[in-house]
Order: C-alpha cells, then structure tokens, then sequence
C-alpha cells in the first residue's frame, strides 16, 4: 500500500484530473463495490505523458480520490492518506504487479495475514477495521501507457468480488483512462500554452521616467491571451497597455503575440490612442479574413493609456471590456469614464479618446478583463485600491500585490500598475521663435545658456547642431511661430521643434556636389533616436541624445 509523504496544491488545471477521478471512484460506489480509491502518475499533473510499458519504482503516484458508502455514518473503509498525498506503491503488492504487467487484479478473499499487508501495518489495520475482505486492482491503462491505478474495496457484510464483477470494473476503468487521458493532453496544451506565453511577455518593465510600473503575472494560470505592455514614446511619455486575445491555449497566445507586435509597431509613430487602436482594429479584420477558419482574434480587447510627466496629461482608449482606475496622492479613487466599443473586429464605428489629467504620485491600475457591466463587480477592486493606497506606500509592486488579492470574476486578467511622476520645470524649458532666419542663430545661443544652466556643457556642440538643422527646416518648410523645447529626464536629452505645418520631414540622399538635403542626416549620426509627432495644429520633430554618465 501507498506510504504518506506531504500534501501539494494542484493547479487549477490539474484539478480537473481529481474531478475525473472522484467521478470514477464514486461511479463504483455502491454499484461494484464499498469503497473505492483512484491514484495517478505525479507526471500527469504537468501533462506529460508517462512512458509506455511497466511504471518504473522510482515514479511518484498522487491520490486523486477516495470514496466509500459507509464513510458518512462512519464504519467505512478509509484510506491510510488524504487526496493530494504523495505515495509510492510498494514493492512485493497487487497494486505494483498490476502496474508492472498492466493487468487487472481480483482478490477474492483477502488474507489480513498476508506477507505484503503484514509489512505496512497502517493501511493493513485500516483494511481490517473497516472488514475489506476482497479486492479488485485496475492498471489505469491507454495503448499500453499507464495512467495510474484504481482500487476497490468490498466489507464483510458484502459479498466477494467474481469474475463479472471484474470485467465490469474493467470496463469503468478502461472509460476513466481515456477521460483522464483528454484531460492529461488539455493540461499539456495549457502548460505549453503558458510557457509560450511567458516567453513572449516583457521579462522586466523598461525604465522610464514617467512612472514607475509593475504587473500583475499575465502568464498565470487560466490567463491565456492576456498580456501587458509599457512603451516609451517620444518626449518622455509613456504609453501604458492591457489586452486580451481571445481562443484558448496555444491559440490564444498566438493572437495576444500577433496583437502586441502590430501595438509595438505602431506605437513610435506617436499616433493617438483612438487611432492607433482603429489600425489595429483593421489588422484583427484583414487577419481574421485572411484565416477565415480561424475567428480567434474576432473580440479581442485592449486598454491603451498615454501619459505625459511634462503636463500630468493622459489620453485613453479602449475596445472590449478592459478598465482602467486611478487613485490620488490623498487616496481619492476613481474610474475616468473611458468611451465604451466593442471588442476589436465586431464594428466598424470610430474609437472615442478620453482625456483627463493626474497630480504626480497617482495611481494608474489597468486590467486587461473587466466586468461585464458598468458597476458589476467593480466595488471590490475600488476598495482593494483603496485600501492599497492607505496601507502598501509609494511601492507599486505591494500594492500590486494587495489588489491582486480581490475577487477575479472569470478568467484572470493581466494586471499592470503605474505611479506617476512629474518632470520638474526646471528640467522642461520652452522658447517661442519667429518664422525668420535669423531666430536660428537665436536658438543655438538660447540652447548653449541652457545647457550651460544644467551642467550639460559636454552636449553644447551636438545639441546645438541638431537645434540649427531642425530648426532651419521649421521656417523653411512652415508658415507661423515655431517652437523650441529641451527636456531633460533622468537618461535623456529632448529637443523639439514645433511648426504648423503637417508636412512630414523625409531623410533624403544628397547628391556630392548638393549644397542641401543633408540636415536630417546630420541629425541621424548626432542623435540616438529621432521622429516627428503630429498634433491638431501641425507636428513636432524631436530627437534623443543620452547624458553623459
């Protein structure tokens, strides 16, 4: 009989493997016999399969279910160890021979002084308390791969097993195996599923001065599809998302990877929220029509959020169900009234913006899944926030975890927390130019003092090259003011020029003997990253140098 070793929790997966179980023990229960016992291979769990032939000594088994007849009014047969006990079948038993041969066992008289119960004391006392005197053992077998191995018992006052009581449990047994396999290669998927998953995911958050971020385990356990991001952008902003792909197991993450690459690609070009998720919005519809067997990404859900450190402003949008929460600096917690739409691909209508703005040191809580409707199941996680914000501190990673603890209705979301911070003014500075030539050498000078004013004296030459050159095409190419801001972050110097124009710069290959055309090169080489943003009144160029360590 099987020894006591220690009790593990199961995965919510793997659960399904005890239900099955607990299904075929009871099923014998009163029909076959008193009591049954059904125990799997520990591999089963992580939804592999065992190897085919006779179970080697050295593989655990975990006891899956118990019942007996008798064990509500007591008398009953009990079993030596608990559900979820880990054992090992002993050597010189029915129960290792059956596992070994693959072959069912029917004891029909039960010698309480046999050698092989008279060496393990407890279970055999149990057996005799309880007046099991006949025994059927079943290899749990599917082509010839043993899955585990089911027991049953009858009392005295029952009569002893025989031979069509033997093909009749054969028959149970051979049902279960099948079921328990379905569920073993649905546990697989699931953990291939997750593997895939995390190997997909961000490992670490970028660091960004904007806010400092922390999520929530996307990868966890019945959270297929569910991802994460947090995206540099220009100007020291942030964008901040959630999603979730709809389908199952592999499936699932196949579109959360295809979604978060189209997001990823579209995010540099600064669009706004609401237009970057109607593009992505046409890339579920082009891919959905492209496999058209395939409607996984049909319904799909995503909560894009941008936040700027220089004005504390942010910009929203979102399709499907995803929510977003924010909680002030005195604890005031809140839920903007982001525009509703559909999940991606189910209509056509245009996506909403919402705006709203955020003091330094707020909140930001995302959730890929939120409630069906607009205040269903929404209190608990408000006072779970709350109560964060009271108690965790100004670390996001425990309030992360103390929000982690509400109420999940359905499937677990991908959680993503951020703590807003503020660029200091003096770290932002802000000079307004004329459309003359001459306010580029205006500029240059402008620049050098403020370096000069941030210790910055080493960058002087390269920022005020990329400052001439950007700002020689403003008014060369734009009609009205023009705008010069430098940004100085805690990795990074900004520099950007606004014009009203919505003509976007093009890098272009100049001839030798051109006299022209060679500025936006000459920003290239000199800067680490560069790009043009458009807004409603014409576009902003900008360029990023790292400061010097």
């Amino acid at each position: 009989m099987p020894s006591r070793t220690t009790t593990v929790q199961a995965p919510v997966t793997s659960q399904k493997l005890f239900r099955a179980s607990q299904e075929l023990a009871e099923a014998a229960v009163p029909e076959l016999a008193d009591a049954s016992s059904v125990d799997v291979l520990e591999v089963l769990l992580r939804g592999d399969a065992p190897p085919p032939g006779p179970v080697d000594a050295d593989m655990r088994l975990r006891r899956a279910a118990f019942h007996s007849a008798h064990s509500a009014r007591g008398g009953g047969v009990r079993s030596p160890y608990a559900v979820g006990d880990v054992s090992r079948i002993p050597p010189a038993t029915p129960c290792r021979r059956s596992l070994i041969d693959l072959r069912p066992r029917l004891i029909r008289d039960l010698d309480h002084d046999s050698r092989w119960l008279a060496r393990y004391p407890t279970p055999a006392r149990l057996l005799r308390e309880a007046g099991a005197h006949s025994l059927i053992v079943l290899p749990l077998t599917v082509r010839g791969v043993a899955l585990g191995l089911a027991v049953l018992y009858r009392r005295a006052d029952s009569a002893p097993f025989e031979e069509e009581d033997l093909h009749a449990a054969a028959k149970l047994a051979d049902r279960a195996a099948r079921c328990l396999d379905t569920i073993r290669r649905h546990i697989q998927e699931h953990a291939l599923a997750r593997l895939l998953q995390r190997s997909l995911l961000p490992e670490e958050i970028p660091p960004v001065s904007a806010l400092d971020a922390a999520h929530g385990d996307a990868a966890a356990e019945g959270s297929a599809g569910q991802w994460f991001d947090v995206l540099p952008l220009s100007s020291a902003r942030v964008a901040l998302v959630v999603g979730r792909a709809e389908g199952k197991g592999v499936h699932a993450v196949t579109g959360m990877n295809r979604l978060r690459a189209s997001i990823t690609t579209l995010a540099p070009f600064d669009l706004r929220p609401d237009e970057l998720l109607a593009h992505l919005d046409d890339v579920v519809i082009r891919l959905a029509d492209q496999h058209p067997r395939d409607q996984k990404q049909i319904g799909a859900g995503c909560l894009y959020v941008v936040h700027d450190p220089v004005t504390g402003h942010c910009t929203a949008s979102r399709a499907g169900t995803a929510f977003l929460m924010t909680a002030q600096p005195d604890g005031t917690v809140s839920a903007p009234r982001l525009a509703s739409h559909q999940p991606l691909g189910v209509e056509s209508r245009p996506f909403e913006i919402t705006e709203f703005d955020v003091p330094p040191g707020s909140t930001l809580f995302l959730r890929s899944d939120g409630p069906d409707g607009p205040h269903a199941a929404l209190d608990p996680f408000t006072e779970q926030l709350r109560e964060a914000m009271t108690r965790c501190g100004p670390d996001v990673r425990e309030v992360l975890a103390h929000v982690a603890r509400a109420p999940s209705p359905g499937r677990d979301p991908a959680l993503l927390i951020a703590r807003t911070r503020a660029l200091e003014a003096g770290n932002v500075a802000t000079r307004n130019l004329l459309p003359d030539p001459a306010a580029v050498s205006v500029a240059r000078t402008w620049t050098s003092r403020q370096l000069a004013t941030w210790m910055l004296d080493e960058l002087a030459f390269t920022t005020t090259l990329v400052v001439s050159e950007l700002v020689t095409n403003a008014i060369r190419y734009s009609a009205g003011p023009v705008g010069l801001r430098l940004i100085r972050d805690e990795r990074t110097l900004i520099c950007e020029v606004s014009d009203s124009s919505s003509a976007g710069p093009r890098r272009c290959q100049p001839m030798v003997s051109d006299e022209g055309g060679r500025g936006l090169s000459i920003v290239t080489q000199l800067t680490q990253h560069q790009g043009t943003r458009f807004t409603d009144s014409g576009k902003t160029v900008w360029a990023e140098q790292s400061l010097p360590t």
